[in-house]
């Protein structure tokens, strides 16, 4: 059958490869680029924020403060991109998903067709095997490849994501760093979902916050949330309860003993549980178990009860306390794979908060120590295993603080400057990364901090040495080098070094930070501190014993000049604007209604997460600027609140306010005993009139 094409209708644009590997790119940084949102139904859309392509059918949709649910089916669709002349072709993307519920894979899918004519709905897709490992309770981005079906090689086709939004509920979805690329994908199980055992995996095998590697899988309600230093369960949120059953599951762990060591398997882990309340079924609600055959679907799998009895935490706080040591069932031991799920579950009329951290299984006794040889300091250097050449539970020896200096994912490598292994540094496009050492008490003095960096990708890497003071247990403010070493390739070990004086005995965290630009993996080796005046204090290294508390409250700090994860704008009035807070890489998060020499009446909340205030109370720090009050009083424009967990707002007074009248920068405090024990939210509130649109500039927020 002939077609006559019709002159007033433009060919699909195709990309057609450069030349090299890569046919078509798209990074999303800064705009959605050459892809289009479009929607089979709902009125959802697609839209570029935090470096990333983004999704969502929760949010504050009508401007009146809070956030609902609108459903949707909407996809991301790439432009037409041209597989002629290419043999074998992947897809590679990081992607990230948080706050889903028990539907992550029929609610996230990748898609292709070669038979795409602008309407979703009707072309024919093939759907391709995206793993949802590692998903869905974070925003934690995870990198894949998708190998391409050769059915599609020498075809014109699009990609597109699919996302599914629920009128009862939806998820977050971000993806970023999308490339077709010829050739053939990495190796993946046949299972994406289900990790096969590694070396990392045998025993003994570690987890301090449950969440690289882990699973969530939720059958009803809330999804566990994974965080940095531990893993949360609760059905409660914005003063209602929510029917919850949510698993959480480990990567496949061997449980073969080690050669010699005869003594059992165990499990050990910390947790706190708190609001434990009439209906609570506390030992059912709070379940350990393990399996040989889990698979993906927690209702399939024959999974053992490993007799964990909760109890209430003894406290009205949020100490972890250890859990007692559960053995392992003889059924259980010498097995290539075996899964380990915390399985949490509420009822409608309450819901207790269970978090959990430090998860082990391992062999009892003296048999499995800690600790491989442990390394010490060696002639001039001051600080022992520089060469990152012993390693105990996947991590350096001495290279995790107990302080919050320590902040990014680190991984062996046998990549070395010297010797066999040099440790790769995680980047992260969202936020600065971290790799600290322990803390060490120096004389008064002048020291070298040297180390070499290299690329751990084709991508080139930067690296930012310094140092933080400790005092308590918590860090104070951290002293970098004035610039940053950039452009470190993989062709070759770059050096490193950062001088600097301490003018009295200080406790200290020497770090090496991998920023959020370019925000990739770098690998560092052969570290070394010296001096001529100096040296360590006397007892030499500390212990690593934890000063200060061993949860979460050593402190948060951000700094919205370069991060504002985890916080969110809610736009009141926004006035006919298009926005009143924006972020600037200079001034921080910036908020003003003055636009077009017009002074404009608007309302936006700018808003934290959730954060628990520890039972002796905390401390807020802000550095602010306050310009064109003109006279007004403050506190009709501008002030810091609390969100309480009712949704109630109370102002929290600050020790000072910026004059109103220029830009100078001050440094304000603000106690926040009085909410001791509870959960809140911090929000900057700014609101303008037609007559006076002050500027408030925020650069940077600590708790502690």
């Amino acid at each position: 059958m002939a077609s006559v094409a019709c002159e007033d209708v433009p060919a699909p644009y195709v990309i057609h490869s450069e030349g090299g590997s890569t046919i078509f790119n798209e990074s999303f940084a800064s705009s959605l680029g050459k892809f289009n949102s479009k929607s089979a139904s709902g009125a959802l859309s697609w839209y570029s924020d935090f470096s990333s392509a983004v999704v969502t059918g929760y949010k504050d949709f009508d401007g009146d403060g809070k956030k609902e649910n609108r459903e949707g089916e909407t996809y991301l669709v790439s432009p037409f991109i041209s597989l002629e002349k290419v043999d074998s072709a992947f897809i590679s993307f990081s992607q990230a998903i948080n706050y889903e519920k028990s539907t992550i894979k029929e609610d996230h899918k990748l898609l292709v067709s070669a038979e795409y004519a602008n309407n979703v709905s009707t072309a024919t897709w093939a759907e391709l095997p995206m793993s949802t490992n590692g998903l869905g309770g974070s925003f934690t981005f995870v990198d894949q490849e998708v190998q391409i079906p050769n059915e599609f090689m020498g075809k014109t086709i699009v990609v597109a994501f699919k996302h599914i939004a629920h009128d009862s509920y939806s998820s977050t979805w971000e993806v970023k760093n999308f490339k077709v690329v010829k050739g053939t994908a990495n190796a993946t199980n046949d299972d994406p979902d289900i990790p096969y055992p590694t070396e990392e995996n045998t025993l003994p095998y570690t987890s301090n916050s449950l969440k690289d590697g882990f699973t969530v899988v939720t059958e009803k309600g809330t999804a566990w949330s994974l965080g940095n230093t531990y893993a949360k369960a609760t059905g409660y949120a914005n003063n209602t309860t929510t029917p919850t059953v949510s698993w959480l599951i480990s990567p496949a762990v061997n449980t073969t003993k080690a050669d010699g060591n005869d003594e059992a398997v165990v499990v050990d882990f910390d947790y706190v549980l708190r609001y434990v309340g009439a209906g609570t079924d506390l030992a059912g609600y709070h379940k350990l178990y393990a399996s040989t055959d889990f698979a993906g679907d927690v209702t399939k799998a024959t999974w053992t009860d490993l007799g964990f009895v909760a109890e209430e935490s003894a406290t009205k706080d949020w100490t972890f306390y250890a859990a007692p040591t559960i053995t392992l069932p003889d059924a259980l031991v010498g097995k290539e794979k075996v899964y380990f799920a915390f399985r949490f579950e509420c009822n409608a009329q309450n819901s207790t908060t269970w978090e959990l951290k430090n998860f082990k299984v391992h062999q009892a006794g003296k048999g499995t120590p800690d600790n491989p040889d442990v390394p010490e300091p060696t002639g001039d250097n001051l600080i022992a295993n520089g060469n990152f050449e012993s390693w105990s539970n996947g991590a350096p020896v001495y290279w995790q603080s107990t302080t919050s200096a320590s902040s990014a994912t680190l991984s062996q490598s046998n990549e070395a400057h010297s010797g066999s292994y040099s440790v790769k540094v995680s980047g992260d496009a969202k936020a600065n990364k971290r790799l600290a050492y322990k803390e060490i008490t120096l004389k008064a003095g002048t020291y070298n901090f040297k180390f070499y960096a290299k690329a751990a990708t084709s991508s080139a890497a930067s690296v930012r040495p310094g140092y933080v003071p400790v005092t308590g247990g918590k860090v104070g403010s951290y002293a970098y080098a004035e610039g940053y070493v950039n452009n470190i390739t993989n062709g070759e070990w770059v050096e490193v070094n950062h001088s600097f004086t301490l003018a009295s005995e200080t406790k200290i965290n020497l770090v090496v930070m991998n920023p959020k630009s370019p925000g990739v993996d770098v690998l560092i080796d052969d570290a070394e501190l010296t001096t001529s005046d100096g040296g360590l204090a006397t007892g030499g290294d500390d212990s690593g014993e934890n000063e200060g508390d061993d949860n979460d409250e050593d402190g948060y700090t951000i700094d919205f000049t370069s991060s504002t994860e985890g916080w969110n704008i809610n736009d009141i009035d926004l006035g006919g604007l298009n926005y009143v807070w924006k972020q600037d890489k200079t001034y921080g998060m910036k908020a003003s209604a003055y636009f077009n020499k017009t002074n404009n009446a608007a309302e936006s909340d700018f808003v934290s997460p959730e954060f628990t205030i520890p039972a002796n109370g905390a401390t807020l720090t802000m550095n602010h600027a306050l310009n064109f009050l003109n006279g007004n009083n403050r506190a009709d424009f501008v002030s810091v609140q609390a969100v309480l967990a009712s949704g109630a707002k109370e102002e929290i007074e600050l020790s000072a306010w910026p004059a109103g009248k220029d830009y100078t920068y001050i440094d304000a405090s603000a106690s926040l005993a009085k909410y001791a024990g509870q959960t809140i939210k911090i929000s900057f509130h700014y609101k303008s009139t037609s007559s006076c649109a002050p500027t408030w500039e925020v650069k940077t927020l600590r708790i502690y």
